[in-house]
C-alpha cells in the first residue's frame, strides 16, 4: 500500500500490537491502571482477560513499558509447554541466563537464586504469560509457587496472566484453589462502542501522520465500526483493507464502496449490523407492508408507518397513517374485516370507528 497517496508517513494499521499507536479506551485504561496499582501493592498474582482480538497483548506491553526502572520484566509469548521443566527454562531464556541441559529441579533452584539476589539488590521480577489459558493446573501451580518469592519488604516475584475468559473455569479446579485465593486482581477487557471504534480508526490515522477527515469518506466509519462489532483486530484488519482497495483504485481517500468491500472480503455482515442499529434507534417506528385491502384509497402505497402512540380508549388498535396526495393523513385500522362496506355512504358502527 501507498502511505503516500493518504498523506501518511507509516502504515496505520497494523498487524502486531504496537504500543505507540495505544488508543485509551475506556475499558482499557481501567486495566491499565488496576494491573499498574496491584504491581505497586506487591500482588503476586494477577489476571487480565478479554475474547480474542480486545488488545490484550497490547495492554501487557504497555504495562510493561510504563513498569519501574527497577522492576525486571519476563514476556512468555509461547504458552504452550507441556512439562514444569520447560516453563523454568523459557524464563531464564528470557533473563538472558542459561537454560540448556538443566533439569526441572536444576533450573527452578537458576530461576529462585536470580530472583531473589535481584529482590536483594532492591529490584523485583515480573513475569507476564500470554496466552495463559493454554497452560495446564501444574503449570500455574509452578507460577503461583515462584510469586510466593519474596522478602520482608515485599515480593521478589510478580506473575500476570494474559488469557481468554475460559480460564476462569480452568482455574475453579478444587487443586488451584490456592491460586485463586491470590488472585485479587482480575482486569477484563471489553468491546468498543460505536463512538470508541470511530475515535480509534481516526487515532491511527493522526498517529501514522494522516488526516483522518481528508481520509475517510462519508459513512465509511459507521460501516467499518458496525461491521467489526467493537473488535480492535477486526477494526485493524478492515480498515487495512479498505486503505488497500481505495490504494489499488488510486484514490486518496477510503470511500464507502472500499469500506463495504474490505468488510465483505473478511467474512463480515455490514446488513445485519445495520438492521441491529436500526432497530435500536427505532423504538418508536417499525415499519409494517399493507395490503391494497386495507386501504380505501387507489393505488394503496407498498410501505406504511404505524405509530406507537399512547393507547386511547376509542381506538383499540394503533392506527395506521397512510399518505395520500390530496389531503390530510387518514387513519386505517390494521386487521378490517373484508366484508366492512368501506364505501361513502356505508353506515358506522359507532362513534368510536370514526377517527380523523
Amino acid at each position: 500500500m501507498n502511505h503516500c497517496r493518504f498523506g501518511l508517513r507509516c502504515r496505520p494499521f497494523r498487524p502486531i500490537p504496537d504500543t505507540d499507536f495505544y488508543f485509551p479506551a475506556a475499558s482499557h485504561e481501567i486495566a491499565i491502571r488496576q494491573l499498574g496499582q496491584g504491581v505497586d501493592d506487591d500482588e503476586g498474582l494477577m489476571l487480565l482477560t478479554g475474547d480474542p482480538g480486545t488488545g490484550k497483548t497490547l495492554i501487557a506491553r504497555k504495562l510493561l513499558e510504563e513498569a519501574d526502572e527497577n522492576t525486571r520484566c519476563v514476556l512468555l509469548t509461547n504458552s504452550h509447554i507441556a512439562r514444569n521443566g520447560d516453563l523454568l527454562q523459557a524464563i531464564l531464556f528470557d533473563l538472558g541466563l542459561p537454560y540448556q541441559g538443566l533439569t526441572e529441579q536444576v533450573a527452578r533452584l537458576a530461576v529462585t537464586e536470580s530472583c531473589l539476589d535481584y529482590y536483594r539488590e532492591g529490584g523485583k521480577t515480573l513475569i507476564v504469560v500470554d496466552e495463559a489459558h493454554h497452560l495446564h493446573g501444574d503449570l500455574l501451580e509452578e507460577l503461583r509457587l515462584l510469586s510466593n518469592l519474596e522478602g520482608k519488604d515485599g515480593k521478589a516475584v510478580q506473575v500476570l496472566l494474559v488469557a481468554l475468559p475460559e480460564i476462569e473455569k480452568a482455574i475453579e479446579k478444587p487443586s488451584l484453589m490456592a491460586l485463586r485465593q491470590r488472585l485479587t486482581v482480575k482486569a477484563k477487557l471489553e468491546a468498543l462502542d460505536p463512538n470508541e471504534g470511530a475515535d480509534y480508526l481516526r487515532h491511527y490515522v493522526q498517529v501514522a501522520g494522516g488526516r483522518p477527515d481528508r481520509v475517510f469518506g462519508e459513512d465509511v466509519l459507521d460501516i467499518l465500526t458496525h461491521a467489526a462489532n467493537g473488535n480492535p483486530r477486526v477494526l485493524n484488519q478492515a480498515a487495512h483493507v479498505a486503505f488497500s482497495l481505495a490504494d489499488e483504485m488510486e484514490q486518496s481517500i477510503v470511500d464507502a464502496e472500499a469500506a463495504v468491500e474490505a468488510v465483505t472480503r473478511l467474512g463480515l455482515d455490514p446488513a445485519a449490523n445495520e438492521e441491529a442499529l436500526v432497530a435500536q434507534n427505532s423504538e418508536s417506528i417499525r415499519f409494517a407492508p399493507v395490503s391494497p385491502k386495507s386501504s380505501i384509497f387507489e393505488p394503496a402505497p407498498s410501505v406504511s408507518i404505524v405509530m406507537r402512540e399512547p393507547s386511547r380508549t376509542t381506538i383499540p388498535f394503533p392506527p395506521m397513517i397512510v399518505p395520500i396526495e390530496d389531503g390530510p393523513p387518514t387513519f386505517v385500522y390494521e386487521g378490517v374485516p373484508e366484508q366492512v362496506d368501506k364505501g361513502p355512504d356505508a353506515p358506522w358502527a359507532g362513534p368510536s370507528d370514526r377517527v380523523g
